[in-house]
């Protein structure tokens, strides 16, 4: 049986082939074709779904307007295009974007306000040598005062109407004067020409009486008191930026110097400037000493600035000196030269490379109405960019301040140590410094870059 089947398969071996052949590839090929019709569907199905996501997409538009204020929410709509839909949103971005320019221009006005050079061809930089130190020398004499010319800070004082307590020597000549005066008159009506026991003492209370009515005097007549020394030092004080009270030498005239004497009177000058409105009331009337809220400016002290260390690449830097990223901790940082700086909580990056401005940090002792002192803190924001960071409160003895001249009134009274952080914006302070300083600051201005084209 075996024998005869072999036998007809080699007697029709082409028959048995074709047969094999037909019952392998039938099969196969139907489990190839459905995989390859699966493969064309699937990339049929993707060619559709992306041609209909282009479709869809170009159908639609994203209006979006970003949130400018603080708490503001954006605007966003996706829908097809609109003429007056694109109208208004476009209308709407450059209000915008003008308001931003606007608060912008704002803020820095706010900043510069009445900050001015008091000596014409010095910032940024005199025309040669010889001028620097003719106007430095200029600028040295304003800021110290001369006999023929008070200080710019006594003109200062004038203008906001702080004084000090009443001149000793003046005063004690005018009760001499006036106790000369009463003993004559009781010597005169006296039948020995001798003044008595009783009208001794009447006398004596009569020349307290009179010298608390001059200091009272005195504090019903000016602002709050503030001397000229509470300003000016004679030498040096370290960590301290130093006012001179008197004019410097040509020797220690310099670009750095005199930018930071211009620098010094403008953070002066806007302490005091907040003093003033502190003790204004809401009817626009300057307060006198009894009845304001800052009585008695002690001390002023403005920091040294001093450029803290931060690594930056020039490449951050654009045309204008700004930086896109931010920078290390500015006043919170160590001075490269040991010092160590006082670490404010706000954090603010600044005098070091790239940062958008620089802070000044100064010591203030004032004597002050306890009940009233946020008045003053708040009267420092209205001022200008500066905030209170640190405030140490004293006990004051009014008597020992009455025995020199210093009259407060009812108030209860302490004596405020604050450390005040200014903010000085560079977009308009780059303009008036000497290049060393831009350069230490990473500053680029307008003219650096013409003179690297040139």
């Amino acid at each position: 049986m075996v024998g005869n089947i072999l036998q007809w398969v080699k007697a029709n071996l082409l028959i048995v082939i074709s047969v094999a052949l037909m019952l392998i590839l039938l099969p196969t090929g139907w489990f190839f074709s459905n995989k390859w019709n699966a493969s064309i569907q699937e990339k049929a199905t993707e060619a559709y779904n992306s041609e209909k996501r282009k479709l869809t997409s170009a159908s639609k538009v994203e209006y979006s307007l970003p949130a400018v204020l603080d708490g503001e929410e954006g605007l966003s709509d996706n829908r097809a295009p609109n003429t007056l839909v694109t109208n208004f949103y476009k209308e709407q971005m450059l209000q915008r974007k003008e308001q931003v320019a606007e608060v912008v221009d704002r803020g820095e006005n706010f900043n510069r306000k009445g900050h001015t050079v008091p000596v014409s061809d010095l910032l940024p930089t005199p025309a040669d040598a010889s001028k620097l130190r003719q106007q430095g020398f200029k600028l040295g004499q304003l800021v110290a005062g001369t006999n023929e010319s008070p200080s710019i800070y006594s003109k200062l004082l004038r203008s906001l109407n702080a004084g000090d307590a009443p001149d000793p020597e003046a005063l004690k000549s005018s009760l001499d004067q006036f106790k000369k005066q009463q003993e004559d008159e009781f010597a005169a009506t006296s039948s020995d020409g001798r003044v008595s026991d009783e009208q001794k003492e009447v006398l004596a209370k009569s020349l307290v009486k009179r010298r608390l009515d001059e200091y009272a005097s005195r504090a019903e007549s000016i602002a709050f008191y503030c001397p000229l020394s509470a300003i000016q030092t004679e030498s040096q004080e370290a960590g301290f930026s130093h006012i001179p009270s008197t004019v410097p030498g040509y020797d220690s005239i310099s670009e750095q110097a005199v930018f930071t004497w211009v620098w010094d009177y403008w953070v002066v000058s806007d302490v005091l400037k907040a003093v003033t409105k502190a003790n204004t009331d809401s009817s626009g009337v300057v307060l006198s000493v009894p009845d304001a809220p800052v009585k008695h400016v002690e001390q002023i002290r403005v920091g040294e600035f001093s450029v803290q260390s931060s690594e930056f690449n020039e490449d951050d830097f654009d045309s204008r000196g700004g930086r896109g990223g931010r920078g290390g901790r500015g006043s919170s940082s160590d001075d490269p030269s040991g010092t160590p700086q006082f670490k404010s909580y706000t954090n603010r990056n600044a005098n070091i490379p790239g940062a958008l401005y620089d802070t000044r940090l100064v010591h203030m002792s004032a004597i002050v109405s306890s009940e009233d002192l946020p008045v003053f803190f708040d009267a420092l924001g209205k001022t200008n960019y500066m905030t209170v960071v640190d405030v140490d409160i004293e006990q004051v003895n009014v008597w020992d301040k009455l025995n020199e001249g210093y009259f407060y009134g009812s108030d209860h009274v302490v004596r405020a140590n604050l450390v005040i952080e200014t903010v000085w914006l560079r977009s308009w302070t780059k303009d008036l410094m000497p290049k060393s300083i831009r350069t230490s600051l990473g500053i680029v201005t307008d003219e650096d870059l013409m003179e690297d084209d040139g």
